[in-house]
């Protein structure tokens, strides 16, 4: 089961580098009617999350005895970091070194470091396990929707 995991995370960057080839600048930045993120926010999102806020998260648990877990105000890193500035193949080319780096650290745990758990700031426990199984339907998530909204791209662009 852990290896199906890993598995589905090694896919993501190969997924966006792919679906997301060729497509200009102007549609990265188009406001979608089917969804509230264009292309370009998906992309420095889903980058960002495995370094700040997943990734973080399982190395914090895994150094630390119970550390605390903060939320983390994802929605404000569009405008924070400057999303619509920057460039959509450097966002796919630091997630693809970023994942591998996770992945081949996440690729080396034993079933006691997937234990070890950080305290939510509601007082909850999560595990590593768990943070990993979070980041998979993360990706689930904006795959869905980056296929959802290029879709809709297509559709929009056939002549009735």
């Amino acid at each position: 089961m852990y290896t199906a995991l890993l598995a589905t995370l090694e896919e993501m960057p190969k997924f966006l580098r792919h679906a997301l080839a060729g497509v200009s600048r102007e549609a990265l930045l188009r406001m979608p009617a089917n969804d509230r993120s264009h292309l370009l926010e998906h992309l420095w999102h889903t980058r960002d999350c495995d370094t700040d806020l997943y990734g973080l998260r399982v190395r914090r648990i895994l150094r630390e005895d119970r550390p605390q877990l903060e939320p983390v105000d994802v929605v404000a890193w569009l405008e924070a970091r400057g999303y619509e500035s920057r460039e959509g193949d450097q966002a796919i080319a630091e997630f693809e070194h970023e994942r591998a780096s996770l992945l081949s650290e996440l690729r080396a745990l034993t079933p006691a470091q997937l234990a070890r758990v950080g305290i939510r700031a509601d007082g909850t426990e999560v595990s590593v396990l768990d943070i990993i199984q979070q980041l998979a339907l993360h990706d689930q998530d904006h795959r869905q929707r980056v296929a959802t909204i290029l879709r809709g791209f297509m559709e929009a662009a056939v002549p009735a």
